[in-house]
């Protein structure tokens, strides 16, 4: 008897243990995710929390920001647009004023409710941002969002290799086998490529390849593509955004599928490679500045969206961090060094109508997520 309640005891115990651990968790969790707005309650100071991708508002904006307005900017960082929306899903946005987030998100959560109309007569810089940018298919109106920087997804590849101009670029020359274009005569010599790891965008630029559009996705064509992409890893290199530069620069690889952010870089270390936007197109992609419906702040997030807008800070932050700014003087304020009669980093109207956004359903997204297994484990 005394045997059993002493078990008795033990597990209960061990039960309250366990319950004090999932406790502590919770309330980790919560602290997380409810910590801007904790802050705030001990606050006399105007203050303004701020979620963001890294690389985007340099220290010294923020420090001029806080100058001028007197404003206390907090700041919290994110590296990915599905970390922000599942921070939504969970609270809403709660604890956070201004949001950092990219066009497909916005579509997200804008459709969900998450977000609060802006209001346009507290936005005079708006009127010196892209012209381009503005009332896209994810945000008609800009009713939600304004666009803060934008980039594109294209090719990456050494001019005298390929002796072809950035009018002249293909898809094929990354989704077609690099032997059987060389058996033709295109290029001097079988090679790698480098591929984007993104699954979503993955497939779209292999459907804008292979169909020619890019409308919607049926089951018959996601395994077409699929098949595509398990087969183009024969000469695939690596599947990776971010060291692309290591890749080309080492000769080790020729052409990559990346994002126009690096083109800069690579230029103030070589003048081997251009950018181009493919004739059956590319992928375009704009970062915006939302204010999250639950922000109380109103006034001071359009304060704080205005300033980052207006041309000096702009052209601040684009020099920082080497993206595009949507701001049409900033961006026009780049070094001539930059500027090439034939690259597509600075698309005219012509080449910037190859570019798309792509806003994938629910269904569309599971589809290549499932699918992407299938062609990393091939």
């Amino acid at each position: 008897m005394i045997e059993q309640l002493g078990l008795l005891l033990m597990r209960g115990h061990r039960a309250w243990r366990r319950l004090v651990i999932i406790v502590c968790y919770l309330v980790i969790l919560a602290s997380c995710l409810y910590l801007p707005l904790l802050f705030d309650q001990f606050r006399t100071q105007k203050t303004l929390n701020v979620y963001a991708f890294t690389e985007t508002f340099s220290p010294e904006a923020l420090e001029l920001f806080e100058q001028k307005t007197g404003i206390k900017v907090n700041m919290t960082y994110a590296e990915l647009d599905e970390e922000i929306g599942a921070k939504f899903s969970i609270n809403g946005g709660l604890g956070y004023d201004v949001v950092n987030v990219s066009d497909f998100m916005v579509h997200y959560l804008s459709g969900k409710g998450y977000l609060q109309p802006l209001d346009k007569a507290m936005l005079s810089s708006t009127e010196r941002l892209n012209h381009r940018l503005m009332n896209q298919i994810y945000d008609k109106g800009n009713c939600y969002s304004v666009p803060h920087k934008w980039f594109m997804y294209g090719l990456i590849y050494d001019k005298y290799f390929f002796n072809q101009t950035p009018d002249e670029m293909s898809l094929k020359m990354v989704f077609e086998d690099p032997a059987q274009l060389h058996g033709q005569g295109l290029v001097p010599a079988p090679y790698k490529v480098c591929m984007i790891d993104s699954p979503l965008d993955a497939y779209f630029l292999s459907m804008l390849f292979e169909f020619k559009r890019f409308d919607h996705f049926s089951p018959p064509e996601f395994a077409v593509i699929t098949n595509n992409l398990i087969k183009q890893k024969q000469w695939v290199e690596c599947y990776t955004l971010y060291t692309i530069e290591y890749f080309l620069l080492s000769k080790i690889i020729p052409i990559a599928v990346s994002s126009s952010n690096f083109v800069r870089k690579i230029w103030e270390v070589s003048d081997r490679y251009e950018f181009a936007i493919p004739e059956e197109g590319g992928i375009l992609v704009i970062e915006n500045l939302v204010v999250p419906k639950t922000s109380k702040k109103n006034d001071l997030a359009h304060k704080f969206i205005n300033f980052m807008l207006s041309d000096e800070i702009a052209s601040l932050n684009s020099q920082t961090y080497g993206w595009t700014s949507a701001n049409s003087a900033a961006q026009e304020a780049l070094d001539a060094q930059y500027q090439s009669a034939q690259s597509h980093l600075f698309p005219d109207d012509r080449i910037f109508k190859r570019l798309h956004i792509p806003l994938f359903t629910p269904y569309a997204r599971k589809c290549a997520d499932d699918a992407w297994l299938r062609v990393c484990f091939a």
